[in-house]
């Protein structure tokens, strides 16, 4: 064999930093930990060129062993092979090299040091400050335990100690000694700290342990030498306890029996347990709630390894999280009062939403308003997806313009729009929506992607973001160039940087300023892999991936200033602050649609208000006319309504999630009519969902609320995860299963109205409802009053039109309880609400 034959060695330790999948040629785990085999892989090329392949490895500078690699597959371009070392000690340090036969040609020589579990000891010393109780324990773990208020506690656990902040008495806080205790107290929780060996109990007012650390070790950490790599809580948990929370999630309310994460990440439809937002926080069923103050990624596993424990763990070397107790909706207030309220949209984003990733010119745009006009379909919002070049993702398809340095800005005058070309008169369009009262929503992404092929002002703006430092980098300090597969290669803007945040918005600015477009669809966001990215102020990808949706939506939040929409996939806590959001991408199937609720009613426990979905899927073939239908009358009752379809290259026929295209390929002739009264019917109710949605903005607690927030102590209601609350007073049961004429409905405790009806039915019961497809169950609890603009008919789906600044015929439709009842209902979030005193039926 020759020196040119001889097979090259590829291993990758890390891999590209995939959050959930292996390399071949990558080590697994990556940080090796004791009592746990390592799997080393490694490619040899080109396919065939070596016989074997042998790891050459030693322990902490001993002896060299030999592991024969075993050969797993050919590909077209390389053999991959996998050897295996034994479980070894924490601390050991370990050196592996490859060597390939013939030739031995070897490798170069990596290392790892394995790193294991220990378990913190007893309380050695405390003190106390103004604001906190700080515990010393052995091998050099500070525990500081906070009362912010009297019904949340928070603890900051460390390897790193750092003296607790003083920030002023709080007005309930004792602490006492007590038999080898300390004890630290509010006026509704009491936390117990055992002192030997260390061991956490929070219980409530009423004398209930809440959340007790088991005995033999509760807080226990990941160490690899001086350094901690994740810091975990364990803590019993009782049959039947139900976990729920956790950002938005598609594969189940109560997450009791899983192991899920807080990490961002795209996952492009089928997400189970993968989310674009995830949120750090939870609600149990035994009420506390408890949230994890960090934007690195977390882990918790809910009774899934033992039925009677549960723990969650974070990447690092601290652990801060807050326990809240009380109702879980006294504990989501609190929580979203700690990390922010829900941004108000304005009134019309309540309307309906279309949307098509086919609508990409001026007159295609302008033919699908023509239609909805036609339909007599009252459409508020119009999101145009395919409007940019998308190669500088901020000049419209077709624009003529003379390139400018990568330093400059663009104006509207700067460009000339052909009258043949695709957007002939961008600011003509918007002002023609405005003037039929919709509003223009244009799509952007936060990537400076790559090319195939020269474009001269794409190429002057990577050439200047790449020579000011304004994109993310490697630890190397290179440019850091996307992994994921959607915009592969590209640059993403390092948006902790306010030069490049300010330069990123500049060339953007003359869309708001001079077309008008009244917000933006601020897509992606999940680009970012690799725990050691830099970034310019200083931290790292473990600290700020997650926060990167943040960062876009709060740069684009000055961008759009007040009165303006921001409708984003991904997001991490707080991201409702600044934004609307909407599910993702799914397909058009029963299943589907069942996980979209799920994801729905997760991201409104964790304090997003204002969310939405693609009615019915937006992917792949059309849904059928059943699912369609069934899809568009939940989200009449849902926060934001909106129809998408996803690109499909001009197939045809079109697969368009407009009403007209899917009754026209289905053939069912009456999905026009049960969508424009559906249609009807959400602006019908606006009255009464923008008084709501003040209410949500102002509370935290979200407009499509999920029962066992309502009803935490109804156990039935966990029977029936896809039933909730539309505000405060609907209650809405999705028909989302193919074929049913009917669908058994739960009410829950207290007395309900027939939305349809009128007919009165007392709660805590099960009931069959009839539901020929046309008709979701909806039920409107009493002592509500229900605000309503309807036309000279005062019927349900009656036209209206799509105004927003004046209502028709306002009328209120009262629902009498048994006993005295009060009802508020907002026009203006800036006065005082209107008190309606609701008298008992005789």
């Amino acid at each position: 064999m020759t020196a040119s034959s001889h097979p090259s060695l590829q291993h990758t330790p890390r891999g590209v930093d995939h959050p959930y999948e292996r390399s071949p040629g990558e080590r697994q785990p990556r940080d090796p930990v004791t009592g746990h085999p390592v799997a080393l892989g490694v490619e040899t090329s080109p396919p065939g060129a070596a016989q074997a392949v042998a790891v050459i490895w030693r322990v902490n500078g001993g002896p060299e062993h030999t592991a024969q690699a075993t050969h797993e597959q050919d590909t077209t371009t390389a053999t991959l092979w996998r050897a295996t070392l034994p479980p070894l000690a924490a601390g050991d340090r370990v050196t592996y090299r490859f060597v390939a036969s013939p030739g031995e040609t070897a490798s170069a020589s990596f290392e790892f040091t394995v790193a294991g579990w220990r378990t913190v000891g007893r309380v050695v010393s405390w003190r106390t400050t103004p604001r906190s109780l700080v515990v010393n324990c052995e091998h050099g773990l500070q525990v500081a335990i906070s009362c912010e208020r009297p019904d949340t506690i928070r603890f900051r656990l460390s390897l790193a100690p750092e003296e607790p902040r003083a920030e002023g008495k709080p007005e309930t806080f004792a602490l006492r000694e007590a038999d080898d205790r300390l004890v630290v107290e509010t006026a509704k929780l009491r936390c117990v700290v055992h002192r030997n060996p260390y061991r956490l109990e929070v219980i409530s007012a009423q004398g209930e342990v809440l959340f007790a650390e088991p005995p033999g070790g509760g807080l226990t950490w990941l160490a690899r030498g001086v350094d901690a790599l994740r810091l975990a809580e364990h803590w019993t948990t009782p049959p039947g306890e139900a976990f729920f929370g956790f950002g938005q999630r598609y594969n189940a309310f109560d997450q009791r029996g899983e192991t899920i994460d807080a990490l961002i990440f795209d996952q492009y439809k089928n997400q189970d347990r993968r989310t674009y937002l995830p949120v750090p926080f939870f609600v149990s069923s035994r009420g506390y709630g408890v949230y994890l103050a960090t934007s690195r990624r977390t882990h918790f596993d809910l009774a899934a390894s033992e039925s009677d424990r549960a723990w969650f763990a974070v990447e690092g070397p601290s652990l801060d999280f807050c326990l809240f107790v009380g109702q879980p909706k006294e504990i989501l207030s609190a929580f979203t009062g700690l990390v922010g309220k829900p941004l108000l949209p304005p009134k019309w984003a309540f309307g309906l939403w279309m949307s098509g990733n086919e609508w990409n010119s001026q007159a295609v745009v302008l033919e699908q308003v023509a239609l909805t006009e036609r339909h007599r379909i009252p459409a508020m919002v119009m999101v145009v997806e395919a409007w940019s070049d998308e190669s500088t993702f901020y000049t419209f398809n077709d624009a003529r313009y003379s390139p400018k340095p990568g330093t400059e800005i663009f104006s509207l005058t700067d460009f000339d729009f052909p009258t043949a070309g695709r957007w002939p008169d961008p600011k003509g369009l918007a002002d023609e929506l405005h003037r039929r009262g919709l509003k223009l929503i244009l799509w952007q992404i936060p990537v400076l992607k790559t090319l195939d092929a020269p474009h001269a002002q794409h190429d002057q703006d990577v050439a200047h973001a790449l020579e000011q430092g304004y994109v993310v980098q490697e630890a190397d300090g290179t440019p850091y160039h996307i992994r994921p597969s959607w915009f592969r290669g590209g640059w993403v803007p390092d948006l902790t940087n306010p030069a490049a945040e300010l330069w990123w918005l500049a060339k953007r600015a003359y869309l708001v300023n001079e077309v008008g477009v009244d917000g933006f669809k601020t897509d992606g966001g999940e680009h970012l892999w690799g725990d050691d990215l830099r970034f310019a102020d200083g931290r790292r990808g473990a600290e700020v991936n997650n926060l990167f949706p943040n960062l876009y939506q709060a740069s684009y939040r000055k961008l759009a200033g007040a009165g303006r929409v921001l409708f984003s996939r991904a997001g991490f806590t707080g991201t409702q602050t600044m934004s609307c959001h909407w599910a993702g991408d799914e397909n058009s199937t029963f299943e589907a649609f069942r996980h979209s609720i799920t994801a729905g009613l997760t991201a409104g426990v964790s304090g997003l208000a204002f969310w939405g979905w693609d009615i019915a899927g937006f992917s792949g073939e059309i849904p059928s006319a059943e699912l369609y239908l069934r899809a568009t009358a939940m989200a009449a009752f849902c926060p934001i309504m909106q129809y998408h379809s996803e690109f499909n290259e001009h197939r045809q026929p079109s697969r368009d999630r407009t009403p007209w295209n899917i009754q026209e390929r289905t053939g069912d002739s009456d999905v026009i009519t049960v969508f424009r009264f559906y249609a009807n019917l959400r602006m019908n109710l606006l009255p009464y969902i923008w008084s709501e949605a003040i209410k949500a903005s102002l509370s935290g607690l979200p407009l499509m609320r999920a029962l066992p927030l309502e009803f935490p102590d109804d156990p039935q209601v966990y029977n029936f995860p896809f039933q909730y609350l539309f505000g405060e007073s609907l209650l809405i049961a999705p028909v989302a299963w193919e074929g049913y004429d009917s669908l058994e409905v739960y009410l829950p405790q207290g007395d309900w109205y027939d939305f349809w009806s009128g007919e009165r039915h007392t709660g805590s019961k099960k009931l069959r409802y009839p539901t020929p497809k046309n008709i979701i169950p909806v039920f409107v609890r009493a002592g509500s009053v229900i605000a309503l603009n309807l036309d000279e008919s005062f019927e349900l789906g009656s036209p209206v039109g799509n105004g927003v600044d004046q209502y028709h015929h306002l009328c209120f439709r009262v629902y009498p309880s048994h006993r005295p009842t009060r009802f508020e209902w907002f026009e203006d979030p800036a006065r005082a609400p209107i008190t309606f005193e609701v008298h008992p039926y005789e």
